[in-house]
């Protein structure tokens, strides 16, 4: 006796069906040059990473040290090996206000925190240059970029302001 059973498609070989489909299409999209992984490389370029960090509290002026290597984290991912400092410029904090006749802005240093200050920290390494950007061992860099840079004292954060070649 022979039975007809019915031959239906259960979840779990669709849900294998669908895997497979959706990674021949990644596959060709990629291969057709429509996905992201497929970034032409122009060429390397030695680039110096301006980092702007505000109101950094401390008493040690000479925190960053131009030779000095430090540590960089872009988007909670490490960057190794650790890039070296090559340029540093620090000022007070400053605080803005009115003149008494209302028409001008006058800077002063902050009163409320004499220990606050403003670090512009420039970064060296080696980057590929690609259509879109820089990109630093796998990381896209853009001006905007929130990173962390750490040393042996300090671990802070600060802004991109300025990606430029160095020669």
């Amino acid at each position: 006796m022979e039975q007809n059973i019915p031959k239906r498609l259960n979840k779990l070989d669709f849900a294998l069906l669908m895997v497979l489909a959706l990674s021949v299409l990644g596959f060709w999209l990629a291969h057709a040059g429509h996905a992201g992984v497929d970034k032409i490389i122009e060429g390397r370029n030695k680039v110096g990473i301006d980092v702007y960090i505000a109101g950094l509290k401390t008493e040690d002026l000479d925190i960053f040290k131009v030779g000095d290597k430090s540590s960089i984290t872009i988007r909670n991912q490490p960057v190794q090996p650790p890039m070296t400092i090559s340029k540093v410029e620090h000022s007070p904090k400053q605080t803005a206000f009115l003149t008494p006749d209302g028409k001008k802005v006058v800077c002063f240093d902050d009163p409320t925190c004499p220990i606050s200050h403003d670090y512009l920290v420039t970064v060296v390494d080696e980057a590929e240059r690609t259509a879109d950007g820089y990109v630093v061992r796998g990381n896209k860099i853009k001006l905007g970029n929130q990173i962390e840079l750490e040393g042996f004292k300090y671990r802070v954060q600060g802004l991109v302001v300025d990606i430029k070649p160095v020669p």
